[in-house]
């Protein structure tokens, strides 16, 4: 301007170069922040940055204003779909901003489109104010907006304007999903600051402490429990001295017995302590002769001895009894430690509470007739969202997963997997997360031993509702119904604890303590689980006295795995877990005992050959294989189960 001016150019009017001087400096800061909006991907608040991205892209179509194709300008087209989605996915606040930026750039383009400039304005927060009622609301509130300003300008250029609103509003109403869904993240206003972020971190911080503390008290507890053994465990020695204050009080040979001849006495009450232990009872034949002959009372020592024995066997038995109770307890503590913490970290990765998605699904599910208890929607590190609804018992037969999963990927705009659902009896609780990378093609084939009516082998494939897949197996002792009540047991409860969102170790721990006392004989089962992450590809094996999985990846087979023990044997069992990363195609198998009585290299054969077809075909195909393998003195209960990764989309 000074340049210009300095130059003699003062004829050319200094309002003029002012406001030039002003627009430019003003579109130079809204494409600047535009740009940083854009780069550092941040949701637009209805504010600032949503009018530097309207006036930014409108001021580029402003630019492309003067191509024109058979008299119809496409920029001004792209201007009025712009304000369309605005309207649609940023509701009447931005649809209204994204409106005046684009009708005042071209306004200011073309002088005589003023009233066009103001009817898109108003096309704008019509469409927004419709948006609930879907795109086609959207569509309506837009051409009653600006189309019925239009009509009332006498300009020449207002019909091809008018062609041109018509023509952006049929796109809009094609658009495939996948392109809205795009503009919906991008254009949905942020949610303001949730009040209950610190709630939130303090509830974390608080399951952390408890878990911490839980752990101190099973520590505490071995730690007291050592010194107490120490201090009131049942003593042999104690037996003898008992013996000898009941049997010998009052005899003349006392000190005899017990001081010139101690070593004499002890080995005799020994010898007659072995009979007591072999046979239960022990006679005065039992002892020594020359003790024998001493001893004016071996009845009554003897009598002494056995009744003495008898109560350092049953303390003994108790004490090993209140061990093994202390130590189950010791372990239940350890894995509620252990579960706590997994809550405690599970809320430590969610970055914020969405409470505005939580407000979208609640209105979804009024349009549904539905009243849940409570929606809680969080966004992780990575922005995937995940939603937990729960519903009374008594919604349980009116929530329809299919509509709900339809209602809320229209409302949301997102895509999401099929809901998981946790019946705790009192209540239901509905999991949904973002559709995943992959998808599971799972198949499981059984048969059982002879023909048998019960199969010792439990086995089921689980959504977590969090984008994990799980396979579990669970082989019972033995075969037939001792069998299968263990084997279901030990499914049951580790599927109810992985699906209420627990880590392996933490339900294998508590399974593991629910086996040892469940009854008094011997009961134990194994525990293979396999845990694939449908958004990484990573699968985890995790076994328990199971054998080892088999991975076909890229073609090639390869065993996963590791050995140790079953559930219900000892405490402290923990899992020998591995892990691999897998991609579309590759192929998991987990077999029980059962299917690998004659070896296993058959399978990775069997493998490496097939071709095509269904997880369950090949799940039936290697079960009718191992049972004619099986030989007959040494047949089990077959159980496979087989993963196929795929592609989500």
């Amino acid at each position: 301007l000074c340049t210009l001016w300095a130059a003699g150019a003062a004829a050319f009017p200094l309002p003029a170069l002012l406001g030039e001087s002003l627009l430019a400096a003003g579109a130079a800061y809204f494409f600047a922040d535009a740009a940083d909006t854009l780069q550092n991907r941040r949701r637009l608040p209805v504010g600032d940055r949503a009018a530097s991205l309207a006036i930014a892209l409108t001021l580029c179509l402003t630019a492309l204003a003067p191509v024109e194709l058979g008299g119809l300008s496409p920029a001004r087209a792209a201007a009025a779909l712009l304000v369309l989605l605005a309207g649609r996915y940023g509701k009447e606040g931005f649809g209204a901003i994204a409106g005046v930026a684009a009708g005042v750039a071209f306004s200011l383009y073309d002088p005589t489109l003023l009233g066009v400039a103001v009817g898109l304005s108003l096309g704008g927060l019509a469409g927004g104010l419709f948006a609930p009622l879907g795109r086609a609301g959207t569509a309506a509130g837009f051409l009653l907006g600006c189309g019925v300003l239009a009509l009332q300008q006498t300009a020449p250029a207002t019909l091809p304007v008018l062609t041109e609103l018509l023509a952006a509003t049929a796109i809009f109403l094609v658009l495939p999903g996948r392109v809205t869904r795009m503009f919906a993240r991008l254009l949905a206003p942020a949610a303001p600051p949730d009040p209950a972020e610190g709630l939130r971190r303090g509830v974390a911080s608080r399951l952390q402490f408890a878990a911490e503390a839980l752990r101190d008290v099973s520590q505490t507890v071995e730690d007291v429990s050592q010194r107490l053994r120490r201090l009131s465990a049942p003593s042999f020695e104690r037996v003898f001295e008992q013996t000898e204050q009941t049997a010998c009080a009052g005899c003349a040979m006392r000190i005899f017995c017990w001081e010139s001849s101690r070593g004499e006495t002890l080995s005799a009450l020994l010898a007659a302590t072995r009979c007591l232990r072999k046979t239960g009872c022990a006679a005065a034949d039992d002892l020594p002769p020359a003790f024998r002959a001493r001893c004016a009372h071996p009845d009554r020592l003897l009598d002494a001895l056995a009744r003495h024995f008898a109560d350092f066997l049953n303390r003994d038995a108790a004490e090993r009894r209140l061990e093994e109770v202390r130590e189950v307890i010791a372990e239940q503590f350890e894995g509620m430690s252990q579960m706590l913490c997994g809550l405690a970290e599970e809320l430590g990765r969610a970055e914020r509470c969405d409470t505005a998605a939580a407000g979208e699904i609640k209105e979804a599910l009024r349009t549904l007739a539905l009243n849940p208890l409570s929606v809680c929607c969080r966004l992780d590190n990575t922005g995937r969202l995940t939603a937990e609804i729960r519903f009374s018992a008594e919604d349980r037969e009116r929530v329809n997963r299919s509509m709900l999963l339809r209602a809320l990927q229209e409302r949301c705009h997102r895509a999401f997997e099929v809901p998981t659902v946790s019946d705790s009896g009192r209540s239901v609780l509905l999991t949904l997360t973002e559709k995943a990378v992959y998808s599971v093609d799972f198949g499981v084939a059984q048969r059982c031993y002879r023909e048998g009516k019960l199969c010792g082998d439990a086995c089921c494939g689980f959504y977590d509702g969090r984008g994990r897949f799980f396979m579990l197996i669970s082989d019972g002792m033995g075969k037939g119904g001792r069998a299968a009540v263990d084997g279901a047991m030990a499914a049951g409860l580790m599927e109810r604890l992985l699906k209420a969102g627990f880590d392996p170790n933490s339900a294998l721990k508590i399974t593991n303590s629910a086996m040892l006392y469940k009854s008094t004989d011997e009961s134990l089962a194994t525990v293979d689980l396999t845990v694939l992450d449908l958004f990484g590809g990573v699968a985890e094996f995790y076994k328990a006295g199971a054998p080892a999985a088999f991975v076909r990846k890229n073609g090639r087979v390869s065993a996963a795995g590791g050995e140790n023990l079953p559930a219900g044997i000892l405490q402290g069992v923990q899992f020998a877990a591995t892990q691999t990363v897998l991609c579309k195609g590759d192929v998991v198998v987990m077999a029980s005992d059962g299917a690998l009585c004659d070896g296993a290299d058959w399978i990775g054969v069997e493998l490496e050959v097939w071709r095509r077809g269904s997880a369950q075909s090949l799940a039936d195909h290697l079960a009718d294989y191992a049972r004619r393998r099986s030989p007959d003195d040494r047949g089990d209960d077959i159980t496979v189960a087989v993963a196929i990764l795929e592609k989500s989309f």
